[in-house]
């Protein structure tokens, strides 16, 4: 309950919210006395003098009087209970006199930093601009016939595309000749690592497709539907 007291004591500027202590009877009636000349202002000044003289014995009569004239809900609770009330009723009043300035104020949320995602795709990992990627490109177009372009990219998509529509192009007799080479060996492997990953990539497409095409999509078959 002290936490609350601290809590709210602190938003309506108390003096010394954390060295309150609900417990001491002195220190509650200042604090009742305090929220009515401060915050509520419910009484005239000249009426607030049962209050005042919080070492009165006649104080707590004055206290509940205060609440009823305040239509408290909890007169007949306990004192924690009715100074929490006291406390949440300043609060409110506090607000509706600034409510201007509060409602400009913006709360910064705290920034949340992206997560470091490590990915184990090898080709995220490749070099587009590197003069080795283009080589290796213009070797592969040699190979599939595709034309030139200054985006080695969009010729490698070219490449992509021959091999979906036609998935064991024939390579010309002269172009079969040059195998020997080395060069040439690690062009034809490039060329089945490329249609290793259409055949995954048409997988992943089928897969897919039986989540958000069809509901009736047979992977063992091999189409969707019916």
């Amino acid at each position: 309950m002290n936490n609350i007291y601290k809590l709210k004591l602190t938003a309506l500027g108390h003096p010394n919210p954390t060295g309150f202590n609900a417990e001491d009877e002195k220190e509650y009636r200042s604090v009742v006395l305090w929220l009515e000349d401060q915050k509520i202002r419910h009484y005239k000044i000249e009426e607030r003098e049962g209050l005042r003289d919080i070492e009165s014995e006649k104080w707590s009569e004055a206290y509940n009087t205060y609440q009823r004239d305040l239509v408290s809900p909890v007169v007949e609770g306990s004192l924690h209970e009715q100074l929490n009330w006291l406390l949440s009723y300043a609060v409110r009043l506090e607000y509706a006199d600034n409510v201007t300035k509060y409602k400009n104020v913006k709360v910064e949320q705290p920034k949340k930093s992206a997560p470091n995602v490590v990915s184990s795709n090898p080709l995220d990992n490749l070099d587009f601009d590197s003069p080795a990627f283009k080589a290796g490109v213009e070797r592969i177009c040699a190979l599939t016939g595709v034309g030139p372009h200054p985006d080695p990219k969009v010729r490698l998509s070219a490449v992509a595309k021959i091999l979906k529509t036609s998935p064991h192009p024939d390579f010309p007799k002269n172009e079969m000749n040059m195998v020997q080479q080395p060069v040439d060996v690690l062009e034809l492997l490039f060329i089945q690592d490329l249609r290793e990953l259409q055949t995954k990539i048409n997988e992943a497409l089928v897969a897919v497709q039986t989540v958000t095409a069809d509901p009736r999509t047979d992977t063992t078959l091999g189409r969707v539907g019916r």
